[in-house]
């Protein structure tokens, strides 16, 4: 199966490096001085749970017109590069092929699909990974988190789909084709969100709301948060989400942060706090759930 993944940032970093690590006919699409570092080392991921090891795709390009039409595209960008990258990748994309785009979101299928006017088969998924690019060509993987869940809104299974499947799993990323992808989707974004919203809200790592008990409060307060607007939106999230994720994040290293919090802290100019947390506080005015953990943080940075 042929494979492009576009972005080697976090997310890309490890679902490319794993995939490269064991097939041969995987394609990164990257640029700047991730393209060169890649093309002199080729792409390093050190992980606590995959390992550390270097891994050299069958091409790493700017330039997909190199690359041709794939079997499946992973689009692992951030969601403010979406629409940018979907015209980049128009070349890649045939009828049969699989697109799967692994970012932060509750709708990104239908934003692929305006954008790519309906060509290639768009899912949804979303992936379970603390990762980030310590320096060009080298990521980092931390903690046990490595999970994707994926899979089409009406529930069909196509031959693409399930040897992605296989494939993921078998380079060492857990992998679901889900008959119910909405719900896994809410259930990650739940998470991330919820994560962000602790982390930007109080400017602090994971160990500091472990050892804060109004700080462990506002974390399991605005899971509920969430789980209430997914309930509100009609998508039948589990009803012990939220001490599930109270649980998981009592085990997150202690300097674990998520990728938001990291680009608000680094002072970026473009960063997912509209995609992530503003999204959080418009569909909690939507639905008229009240969302005072929310709306605090959105207040702090909305401008």
């Amino acid at each position: 199966m042929k494979i492009a993944v576009l972005g080697m940032g976090g997310i890309g970093g490890v679902v490319g490096a794993s995939l490269a690590g064991k097939y041969d006919d995987i394609y990164f699409i990257a640029r700047g001085e991730n393209l060169k570092a890649i093309n002199r080392n080729g792409l390093t991921l050190k992980s606590d749970r995959l390992g550390t090891f270097t891994v050299r795709p069958r091409l790493a390009t700017d330039n997909v017109n190199d690359i041709g039409t794939v079997d499946a595209l992973i689009i692992a960008t951030k969601s403010y590069s979406l629409e940018a990258a979907c015209v980049q990748c128009m070349p890649l994309i045939g009828q049969n092929t699989l697109v799967l785009p692994l970012l932060n979101g509750v709708s990104v299928s239908d934003d692929v699909e305006s954008c790519t006017g309906g060509m290639g088969q768009v899912a949804d998924g979303c992936i379970y990974a603390f990762s980030n690019i310590v320096s060009p060509g080298v990521v980092a993987h931390i903690g046990e988190l490595c999970h994707i869940d994926f899979g089409f809104k009406d529930g069909r299974k196509t031959p693409e789909a399930l040897e992605l499947c296989t494939m993921l799993t078998e380079s060492g990323i857990e992998t679901v084709l889900s008959d119910d992808i909405m719900v896994p989707v809410w259930e990650k974004y739940i998470m991330m969100c919820g994560n962000s919203c602790v982390f930007s809200y109080f400017e602090c790592t994971a160990g500091e709301v472990h050892s804060d008990s109004a700080k462990s409060k506002y974390i399991a307060d605005v899971y509920t948060e969430l789980y209430t607007i997914a309930r509100a939106c009609g998508v039948n999230v589990s009803d012990t989400i939220v001490e599930k994720y109270i649980d998981t994040f009592s085990r997150l290293p202690e300097d674990a942060i998520t990728s938001l919090y990291r680009d608000i802290k680094s002072g970026k100019a473009d960063t997912e706090f509209d995609a992530i947390i503003g999204k959080a506080y418009r569909l909690s005015q939507k639905t008229g759930v009240d969302a005072p953990c929310i709306k605090a943080v959105y207040e702090k940075y909305k401008k």
